[in-house]
C-alpha cells in the first residue's frame, strides 16, 4: 500500500477510532494487579496517540506532497542513474548508450508518471506529464505542443501539485477562455538527490541543473510531440521552485525562452543565484516575478532586484498581489495569469517537420 494511497488514510483513520472506542470500552474492565492495570491503562493510551499521530502525518503528508513514496520517506529512493564498473584485467566495458524511452503510466485527474533515469545528471527521478485534451484528438495527430516546466517548492514533491491544487483544472481553464494555448505540463522533483542545491550542479551533491535542463527535457522530447528549446520550453516554479525557475532560466536560455517565478525564495542567496547570474551576463530571457505585499518569506523587494539586475535583451515583468502569504492559496490564486502571461512568449502548438522520435 503506498505512502500516499487513500487507503492508508482510511486504515489509520479505522485505526485510531478503534483505538479510542477499544479504550472508552476496556478501560473500567481491566482485571488483575494495580501494575498490570496500569500498564494496560498507559498501553491504550499510548495506541490512542500513535494511530491518531500517524493519521495526521499521512492527511498532511497527501495534502503537500512532503514524501510521494515509502522509498522516498526512507531515504532510498534514488540509487543513482550513473554506474561505473572498474576491472584490473581485460577490455573495459562497451560505453552504455543513453536509451530516453521511458513509461509514463496514468496517475490521477489526468496526470501521468514515471521515473526518470538522469544520463547525464547521475540520478534518476519521479516526472508527471500533464496532457491538453488536444493532445489525444486526430486533428491534433501532427501537431507538436510547447512545454512549461513547473517546479515545486521545499519542502514538498511534484505531487504537491496535485494536492496543494488543482493544476491541470487551472490549465485547462485558461485554455479553455482562450486565455493560454493547450501546452504539456512537466512537474519533475527538484530533489532527484533529495537535497537542496538551488536547481544548481553542486559537484559531490547533485546535479540538479543539468538533471532539469538536460535530463528531463530529452526524456520528454522522446516520448510526447514537443515544440524545439527554447521558443518551445518555458518554466515556472513556487518558493524554491520559483528561485530555480528564475535561476534555470537565467543560466540556460538556450533551453527556456521564458521563466515565471510566483513568490521565489531570495535571489541573492545559494550558488549561481539568480541576482549573480543576471549581473555578470545578458542572456536572452523574459522573466514574469510574482509576489504578494503580505508575504514575508518572499517580499517585493525580491522582484525589484531582480528586475534592477536584469539587462537587455533580458526582459522583466513584475506582478503582485495585496494579499496572501506563502501558501497554496496564493500561488494559486497566481497560476492563471502566469500561464497566461508564459503562453503570450512560447511558441503556440503547430505542426514542425522535426528528426523522427518514440513520442506518441
Amino acid at each position: 500500500m503506498g505512502l500516499t494511497s487513500s487507503w492508508l488514510a482510511v486504515l489509520l483513520c479505522v485505526a485510531a477510532v478503534a483505538a479510542v472506542a477499544g479504550a472508552v470500552l476496556l478501560w473500567s474492565r481491566i482485571r488483575g494487579p494495580r501494575t498490570v492495570r496500569l500498564a494496560q491503562r498507559l498501553g491504550m493510551i499510548f495506541l490512542c496517540q500513535v494511530t491518531a499521530i500517524f493519521l495526521v502525518m499521512v492527511t498532511v503528508n497527501n495534502r503537500y506532497g512532503f514524501y510521494a513514496s515509502w522509498d522516498d520517506l526512507l531515504g532510498s529512493a534514488n540509487a543513482g542513474g550513473r554506474t561505473a564498473t572498474v576491472s584490473s584485467a581485460g577490455p573495459l566495458p562497451a560505453p552504455v548508450v543513453p536509451d530516453y524511452h521511458a513509461v509514463f503510466t496514468s496517475y490521477s485527474e489526468g496526470f501521468r508518471k514515471a521515473t526518470v533515469r538522469g544520463w547525464d545528471s547521475g540520478t534518476k527521478g519521479e516526472v508527471i506529464v500533464w496532457l491538453p485534451p488536444q493532445y489525444d484528438k486526430k486533428e491534433f495527430a501532427h501537431t507538436r505542443f510547447p512545454v512549461i516546466e513547473v517546479l515545486h517548492g521545499i519542502p514538498g514533491t511534484p505531487h504537491s501539485f496535485l494536492r496543494g491544487m488543482r493544476l491541470g483544472r487551472i490549465m485547462q481553464d485558461q485554455i479553455t477562455a482562450g486565455r493560454a494555448e493547450p501546452a504539456i505540463l512537466v512537474l519533475p522533483t527538484i530533489t532527484p538527490d533529495r537535497v537542496n542545491t538551488g536547481c544548481a550542479d553542486v559537484p559531490g551533491k547533485s546535479e540538479v541543473a543539468t538533471w532539469l535542463t538536460d535530463d528531463v527535457v530529452k526524456t520528454i522530447n522522446h516520448n510526447f510531440r514537443t515544440l524545439p528549446a527554447p521558443r518551445g520550453w518555458a518554466v515556472m516554479g513556487i518558493s524554491t521552485g520559483g528561485y530555480c525557475a528564475a535561476r534555470l532560466a537565467l543560466e540556460h536560455p538556450g533551453t527556456f525562452t521564458a521563466a515565471a517565478a510566483l513568490a521565489p525564495d531570495d535571489p541573492a542567496r545559494g550558488v549561481r543565484s539568480p541576482l549573480w547570474l543576471a549581473r555578470t551576463g545578458r542572456p536572452k530571457v523574459q522573466l514574469l516575478i510574482e509576489s504578494s505585499l503580505q508575504d514575508p518569506e518572499s517580499p517585493p523587494k525580491f522582484a525589484q532586484e531582480i528586475s534592477a539586475a536584469v539587462r537587455p535583451p533580458g526582459t522583466v515583468a513584475v506582478l503582485r498581489m495585496s494579499r496572501g502569504g506563502h501558501n497554496w492559496n496564493t500561488w494559486g490564486r497566481m497560476f492563471p495569469g502566469a500561464f497566461t502571461w508564459l503562453s503570450g512568449r512560447i511558441e503556440a502548438p503547430r505542426a514542425v517537420p522535426l528528426a523522427p522520435s518514440a513520442a506518441p
